[in-house]
């Protein structure tokens, strides 16, 4: 093809038509910027096809990755509201005349447990490092996952924080006697007759004082409080879903179109 353009400008200028030999050359020059566009404009138009598809294939992987986290979270919900449950009665329990009989089904009932947040985000953080999350083009929503998915690390850190706070109540030295006294009551052979059991009776002995304590912070900071974490979390991945589920419709509409 380039050999044919040539050989017809060689000829223009053997035959002395300088004049035709510049407007064919001003319209080869043309043709050849045309060309050049139109090979831009397809290249363009393919390599947003394929952020397009990589965007979409980074929506759906996330929207399954947050249902995933949705599942786990609603199971330890699930666990902790027994928790709730639970410590509640005990609460009671501690509320009215308490005996000696009594303190084995306490202990049963006085629970949490040491958990972390069960947050996956592998997904998200792959695509972070590829850079296919930044084919997303909705602002909006790239901006709900990230906020998601940073509270996500504040209620991990929470979780953490909420563990080391109980594992310390637990070590209150006021506390002993009343551990004690369980386990010896679990025993085969329980032997309480040595043993401090007038602070049972008591509301205002460091060691009742100490049980209803742990009682009280097992139930307000490790069960409801990481409940309402948990519930918090739910909402906003339900809601992000949602919001990833309408970004993939328009997507395809416009596909459509």
């Amino acid at each position: 093809m380039i050999k044919f353009f040539r050989k017809i400008r060689q000829n223009l200028l053997v035959e002395g038509k300088t004049s035709q030999y510049l407007k064919y050359a001003i319209g080869e020059i043309i043709l050849v910027v045309i060309g050049i566009f139109i090979a831009l404009q397809l290249n363009n138009w393919n390599q947003n096809r394929i952020d397009n598809l990589q965007a979409n294939n980074a929506l759906y992987n996330l929207k399954a990755e947050l249902q995933k986290n949705i599942v786990d979270l609603e199971t330890l919900d699930s666990l902790y509201a027994t928790f709730q449950s639970s410590t509640k009665k005990g609460i009671e329990m501690l509320n009215n005349n308490l005996s000696v009989r009594d303190l084995i089904a306490l202990d049963t009932l006085i629970r949490s447990n040491y958990t972390t947040f069960p947050l996956t985000k592998s997904t998200y953080q792959e695509l972070i490092n590829t850079g296919n999350f930044y084919n997303i083009k909705n602002e909006k929503l790239k901006s709900e996952i990230n906020k998601l998915y940073l509270e996500g690390e504040r209620r991990t850190s929470a979780f953490l924080e909420i563990n080391s706070n109980t594992q310390q109540l637990m070590l209150n030295p006021d506390l002993f006697n009343y551990h004690y006294l369980v386990d010896q009551l679990k025993s085969e052979r329980p032997n309480i007759r040595t043993l401090d059991t007038l602070w049972i009776q008591n509301k205002n002995s460091p060691t009742f004082l100490a049980l209803y304590n742990k009682a009280r912070l097992t139930q307000l900071a490790s069960n409801t409080g990481r409940i309402n974490l948990i519930k918090r979390h739910i909402i906003i991945s339900k809601n992000l879903i949602l919001s990833i589920e309408n970004e993939l419709k328009k997507e395809t509409n416009n596909t459509v179109k």
